[in-house]
């Protein structure tokens, strides 16, 4: 399969959210060469290089006994199929601590990429997104060091199902 053709569904914005490296390299899970691939997973060796199909079908997390996360709320969701999409089957995001998925209506939401105080409001749902953060007791009074990319840095995700949107920050 073409690599413009893998699509992850909790992570759609794969190709936007730099988390992919450029350049010509061999995947170590088929041993094809590549020119776009992601360079890392959780797992006991040193990965530099796995191409979007081996990660789609789960051939990478087999052959290397590993997942592409670091922490996720699995207690919010039911479904062990749901779970190994995630893990065994998406590629994670870059963040300060290491990633953390969330999840809502019995599922993972999709991530959507950095964000910051600024870019929330531009979508109108800075104060929703933010007093729902705030509730889980982490990090308070955000609002005015949310920078995207910064050192108090914001990852937004949505509801595959209702729509709504989260948000996970993390600091340097």
């Amino acid at each position: 399969m073409n690599d413009d053709q893998i699509h992850f569904k909790y992570s759609p914005n794969i190709r936007e959210i730099d988390v992919l490296e450029e350049g010509e390299s061999i995947c170590e899970c088929c041993g094809n060469t590549v020119i776009l691939y992601y360079p890392t997973m959780y797992c006991v060796e040193d990965i530099n290089c796995l191409c979007l199909s081996c990660i789609a079908s789960g051939a990478a997390a087999a052959k290397f006994d590993g997942d592409f996360m670091q922490d996720v709320e699995m207690d919010k969701v039911s479904n062990p199929e749901k779970h190994k999409e995630l893990l065994e089957r998406t590629p994670g995001y870059v963040s300060w601590q290491g990633e953390y998925w969330l999840a809502c209506c019995d599922d993972f939401c999709a991530y959507l990429g950095d964000i910051g105080t600024a870019e929330l409001e531009e979508m109108g749902i800075a104060d929703e997104v933010l007093a729902e953060y705030e509730e889980r007791g982490e990090y308070t009074d955000i609002r005015e060091h949310l920078v995207k990319l910064g050192s108090l840095a914001g990852y937004l995700f949505q509801c595959l199902h209702c729509q709504k949107y989260h948000l996970w920050v993390d600091a340097d």
